[in-house]
């Protein structure tokens, strides 16, 4: 049990504050003693005196290692391998400088019988750093506890720690602002916590702690009038999530602070309106984090939940619309070579990269998953790697798609069940199976070679094998004619915050319109399509319900547009849905029983639709007439 010789005097040299990730191996050469207000709710610890061998320490042992200490596991003369801790310094009696370490964690490595080496008193820890290195002469008393100053002459009762300055070790905590390191380590009593869930601009004196569950890349942006860098992280706690950000004075502080996975106390933070377009969290407040900001490592975690998914099998993307956020968990069956594109609408000296993979799971459904980016160009997992995708977006593009945007993250190989799960079934099964695809025929419910023959359905198919009529729902693709449109009621007035939709009121005393999820006010709302269409083919009709999507294919143009013509032209209206109508299109479906006042029925709802490509589709037919030739 060999200990660090030196290494308290090199850590009595640090500055106040300083996080220390280097394991350093100390003794326990006193007795240890409880600190903490039990009565006021705060966790039993225990301090002591530490030794390299040659000085020694005021040493702070973190909550869990407190059931060590009952067990006499950690005692006098036990020495510890302490793997990080905080540097302390705090004015004792007689406005002498005292140094103490508060242990983040520590493994036991073995109790000996005596003191291990001659460590010097404490009262000399405020010698010159030459004094420091001189060889040390053996003390009277080595094995005197520091904790007994009955046995000590009255000026080193002092010295060692009197009671009146141990009496508030549990009160020093090590400073906030020692950028560039560790989050300090969380000492004394148990702060009074705040959920999540109750945040709000109204009340700024409050603790949260919460588990980082995603952390950000650091990002910069340079505009006209002004340039910066930023990240974010996502907070959890048993209450709720919340999304914060720390801008440019901040990111050098906070960033190397903040690791995925740990628990922190936090408070001090500005609370704000949640901005959508930059979160995927179900929480309408977000946080900045400022100069007065604190961020304590917190070593109690139990209570704080991990990381919640919310996972989507691939065969069911396409319930999802484009531009939904999901959350899917998959394996990685081909990486594709980094590619640089110009963005459509954008400037032509503007390129993106990006990186396409290949990814499939348990569903029995392979799909593209594009990165962009610094997570394309620094993607450096392998082949058959899992990776829990979270806040990923729903495409379309040549088939259903899928995209990770600067808002979400991605884990390789979480530690989860359901991650076991997908491993264990593809080393068994899923690495030699076969997978289906969501190209362009069958995704966007193109006819051809591309359809599936049991997808193809006709009208008379769909009500004879009663698709809907279970309790899960059931997709299928149809090649029809939009027969007739109801268009008494095409659009209703939403919210005009991007990802919303929700419907907006109109208050008739001021003509605002007003988003009760959101609480905000607008002019104008946005205006989304809802309407049936009957569709029709040679064996039969059924009505179909389109949202805004397919309602904006179908009629060429927005809500708004409609909306502005059925109130201000009624003949450009009529000839707008006119032209929509008798149109011969292919379309994907989704069937779903609904229940509404005791009465059940099958909704049919359009889920994608294109023109019908009638090379493919002839080719389509032809096969199917040789299937029955003789």
């Amino acid at each position: 049990m060999e200990l660090s010789t030196g290494e308290i005097a090199k850590i009595k040299m640090l500055d106040n504050g300083c996080s220390v990730t280097t394991p350093v191996t100390l003794q326990v050469i006193s007795n240890l003693q409880p600190f903490g207000n039990q009565n006021a709710g705060a966790p039993l610890r225990f301090r002591c005196m530490a030794s390299d061998g040659e000085q020694s320490i005021v040493m702070v042992l973190p909550v869990h290692l407190t059931a060590l200490v009952d067990e006499q596991k950690i005692c006098r003369y036990t020495v510890l391998k302490v793997q990080r801790y905080n540097f302390t310094k705090k004015k004792g009696p007689n406005d002498q400088m005292m140094s103490f370490i508060i242990v983040g964690d520590a493994e036991v490595v073995g109790t000996a019988t005596d003191k291990l080496g001659s460590p010097e008193k404490m009262g000399m820890s405020a010698a010159a750093p030459s004094a420091m290195a001189a060889p040390q002469q053996p003390q009277q008393q080595q094995t005197q506890s520091a904790y007994q100053p009955q046995q000590q002459p009255q000026q080193q009762q002092q010295s060692y720690g009197s009671s009146s300055f141990m009496s508030r070790v549990e009160e020093s905590k090590p400073s906030a602002y020692s950028g560039g390191g560790m989050a300090p380590v969380h000492s004394g009593n148990a702060p009074i916590l705040h959920p999540i869930k109750d945040l709000n601009p109204y009340h700024n004196r409050w603790t949260i702690r919460a588990r980082v569950t995603q952390k950000s890349a650091i990002k910069s942006w340079n505009k006209p009038n002004s340039q910066g860098r930023l990240f974010s992280v996502n907070l959890l706690d048993d209450s709720g999530e919340i999304r914060a950000t720390a801008f440019t004075q901040q990111v050098d502080r906070l960033f190397p602070m903040l690791e995925t996975g740990k628990v922190y106390y936090i408070s001090n933070a500005q609370v704000k309106m949640a901005r959508p377009q930059f979160s995927t969290l179900n929480n309408q407040y977000e946080l900045t984090f400022d100069d007065s900001t604190t961020v304590e490592q917190c070593v109690e975690t139990a209570g704080v939940p991990q990381e919640q998914f919310n996972f989507i099998p691939l065969a069911n993307l396409l319930n999802h619309e484009k531009g939904s956020i999901i959350d899917v968990l998959c394996v990685v069956r081909d990486i594709g070579d980094l590619t640089e594109i110009t963005p459509r609408n954008g400037p032509t000296d503007r390129k993106m990269i990006k990186r396409e993979l290949t990814v499939v799971d348990r569903s029995g459904y392979q799909v593209r998953l594009t990165l962009w980016g610094q997570e394309a160009t620094e993607f450096s997992l392998p082949k058959d790697s899992i990776i829990a995708f979270k806040g990923i977006r729903v495409g379309d593009f040549g088939g259903r798609t899928l995209s990770l945007p600067s808002i979400g993250t991605m884990t390789a190989n979480p530690d989860i069940s359901e991650a076991h799960m997908l491993r264990g079934w593809y080393d068994s099964t899923g690495r030699n199976s076969t997978y289906q695809t969501y190209d362009s025929a069958a995704s966007s419910a193109g006819s051809g070679a591309g359809v599936r023959q049991d997808q193809l359905k006709t009208m008379a198919q769909v009500r004879d094998e009663n698709l809907g009529g279970s309790d899960q729902p059931d997709y299928f693709t149809v090649k029809g004619t939009v027969v007739f449109i109801r268009s008494s009621s095409l659009a209703y007035p939403a919210c005009a915050s991007p990802d919303c939709n929700k419907k907006a009121i109109e208050d008739s005393m001021s003509g605002q319109w007003r988003c009760e999820k959101c609480e905000r006010t607008f002019a104008t709302p946005d205006y989304r399509y809802i309407f049936s269409v009957n569709v029709s083919d040679e064996t039969g009709h059924n009505w179909m319900q389109c949202f805004n999507e397919i309602g904006e294919k179908l009629m060429g143009c927005p809500a708004s547009e409609m909306v502005r013509l059925q109130q201000t032209d009624d003949a450009a209206f009529n000839r707008k849905v006119t032209e929509a109508t008798f149109q011969e299109m292919v379309f994907r479906c989704r069937a779903k029983s609904e229940t509404f006042n005791d009465n059940t029925r099958v909704r049919i709802t359009i889920m994608n639709m294109n023109p019908v490509d009638y090379v493919a589709e002839s080719r389509r037919l032809n096969k199917l007439i040789e299937s029955f030739s003789i």
